[in-house]
């Protein structure tokens, strides 16, 4: 351990995020409350899944960096009703409940050997948010925003939503779904509906004058969608007969529609109680893919809104995965499972190379060669390389950050003061990037600094400094180390381990 003294006044604290569990109640005003999707359960978990969690991970690291103390939701989970994970587990030959039980559960393990900080992990199949469901149904209905009709349009299993014929389009006499390219099948049944109709124009003010779907190039298609004449009530219940493994509807033989039921986990997780303010609401952000936009951007926000309920600060969309410019498939065998990329390269490497090279603006693409030139040319040349050399015995003999000193101005050379500038900017440069979810930004941001660092100690060479000006050599180390201090700090929502050791070799305290 390298001992710290008085060195360039201190940018960010350091924190250790705790992986506590089920901080959410309405007796606890949060600062910060933070949403993933719940992922489905009729399969297992891709890295389209962790990327999902590492977005809402990083940012809440974030967070808690910039205020440690702060009361923090950040909850993930399982959606696990529905007709997909009926089929699922009749064809696996179990009952629907065992299911679930064994897919959330890697679901969790993948979570949590990703060093993924939720505060909630929650499953649909509990009784804790079956009841909310129910409560949230019975206001609903009370409140005069469900009706009983026929409902007869094309439905998608896979997507599990009904679709109007003008969505829908044949080949070779097989129905697809224009917008999902899935196949549908023609249902007629008599559901409950909601009045989505009548939120239309106070979801179109939301969209307008809120902003809050990000990035703003998802904003067009939720206006596309508001403004089609074509869209119309929607059935929220199957009946049992059809479907029923799910959430019975408290009045007759239905079952609760499985996105009614999947978006109300964010109630659930807020502490929500019928006739008591839910002080916890509304998300400070929700993170979802692009592929259920319209569900948290139309149905989710007039849910909300015949709850008399506020909607959500901001909607961060993130796009899909595609592997080795080819895009997932189970048929081509190319889904990548995080469990395998976390044992072949580790944690934090896993980490850096989803976060380093997925943009939430477009695809990304995940490609063996360039995780390893990633973690090769970033973490062990740029930033292992320079703790090595500043730290090794023979340059840094006592282990220790000298102190700043004044005198130190005499040693300053343009590559030097240039250094100084770039990392006095660093942390305001990051904040914003990482507030803005674009955390591959930010990560460039400070292999850059240390890239000039890298720069200035080898034009320094401390290696001979040792033996010709070791007052000079005591500037070096100063000025470097310090850019190894700030950029440790800052990378630690990305890599926490790594960044921890790093920190604990230069003997920040943790605050």
């Amino acid at each position: 351990m390298l001992i710290a003294k008085n060195v360039i006044p201190r940018y960010f604290r350091t924190i250790t995020t705790s992986q506590s569990r089920r901080l959410s109640s309405n007796a606890i005003k949060c600062d910060y409350f933070i949403t993933t999707p719940i992922f489905y359960v009729n399969s297992v978990p891709h890295i389209g899944h962790l990327y999902s969690a590492l977005l809402a991970d990083a940012h809440h690291r974030f967070r808690k960096l910039k205020d440690r103390d702060s009361k923090t939701i950040f909850c993930t989970g399982t959606d696990e009703h529905g007709m997909k994970v009926q089929q699922a587990a009749q064809k696996a030959g179990t009952k629907p409940q065992e299911f679930c039980d064994g897919i959330s559960a890697q679901f969790r393990h993948v979570f949590d050997n990703a060093e993924i900080s939720y505060t909630d992990f929650i499953r649909t199949t509990e009784e804790r948010h079956k009841k909310v469901v129910c409560d949230i149904w019975n206001k609903l209905l009370d409140t005069g925003h469900l009706y009983r009709d026929t409902y007869s349009s094309w439905y998608s299993v896979q997507d599990e939503t009904f679709l109007p014929t003008t969505h829908v389009e044949e080949r070779d006499g097989v129905h697809y779904s224009m917008e999902s390219g899935h196949k549908v099948e023609w249902a007629s049944e008599e559901n409950w509906c909601f009045k989505l109709d009548r939120q239309r124009e106070s979801i179109l003010k939301w969209v307008h004058d809120k902003n809050p779907i990000q990035p703003a190039q998802f904003t067009g298609q939720v206006k596309a969608w508001l403004e089609d004449d074509r869209l119309g009530d929607i059935s929220v219940s199957r009946p049992v007969s059809r479907l029923s493994w799910g959430i019975p509807v408290p009045q007759g033989e239905d079952t609760v529609y499985v996105w009614l039921d999947a978006l109300v986990n964010y109630l659930t997780v807020a502490g929500y109680q019928p006739g008591a303010p839910c002080t916890n609401w509304p998300p400070t952000v929700q993170v979802i893919g692009k592929d259920i936009l319209k569900f948290h951007a139309v149905y989710w926000p007039a849910f909300l809104l015949a709850l008399d309920l506020p909607l959500p600060e901001r909607l961060l969309v993130h796009s899909h995965w595609l592997v080795e410019d080819v895009k997932m498939s189970k048929s081509l065998g190319n889904v990548l499972c995080p469990s395998d990329l976390i044992n072949k390269y580790g944690v934090d490497a896993t980490r850096y190379m989803l976060l380093r090279e997925g943009v939430p603006h477009m695809d990304g693409n995940f490609c063996h060669k360039r995780m390893v030139h990633y973690l090769n040319l970033e973490l062990a040349d740029t930033l292992g390389n320079l703790l090595n050399r500043t730290s090794s015995s023979g340059v840094n003999p006592d282990q220790i950050i000298p102190p700043w000193e004044k005198k130190f101005q005499n040693c300053e050379t343009e590559i030097s003061k240039d250094l100084m500038n770039h990392l006095e900017a660093l942390p305001e440069k990051v904040e914003m990037s990482f507030e803005n979810f674009n955390f591959y930004e930010g990560i460039v941001h400070v292999m850059d600094v240390l890239r000039v660092t890298n720069h200035f100690v080898q034009d320094e060479k401390p290696w001979e400094l040792k033996k010709t000006d070791k007052e000079r050599l005591q500037f070096v180390l100063a000025l470097s180390l310090e850019s190894l201090r700030v950029s440790g700090i800052l990378l630690q929502p990305i890599i926490p381990t790594i960044s921890q050791q790093l920190l604990n070799k230069l003997d920040v305290p943790e605050h």
